[in-house]
């Protein structure tokens, strides 16, 4: 009986640290995002350019995105 607890205790601190990991990428994937939004819309406006809202979120989720599968499928 007491192998099971053990068991139990280490699942659930696995878990645990599973959870706190993957909150803690959310949030630098959000800050991530924030940061290459604002530098779409400040060189956009370096440039001359109005952009849209729409099409600045767009282009900072392509980068984003692109970004972040890039750099898990490096070697």
């Amino acid at each position: 009986m007491r192998w099971f607890f053990g068991s139990v205790a280490g699942g659930v601190a696995t878990l645990m640290m599973t959870l706190l990991a993957s909150v803690m990428l959310i949030f630098l994937g959000l800050i991530y995002f924030f940061i290459t939004l604002w530098i779409i819309k400040v060189s956009s406006g370096w440039l001359g350019y109005s952009l849209d809202g729409n099409w600045a979120v767009l282009s900072a989720s392509l980068i984003s995105s692109g970004t972040m599968i890039g750099s898990s499928l490096k070697k």
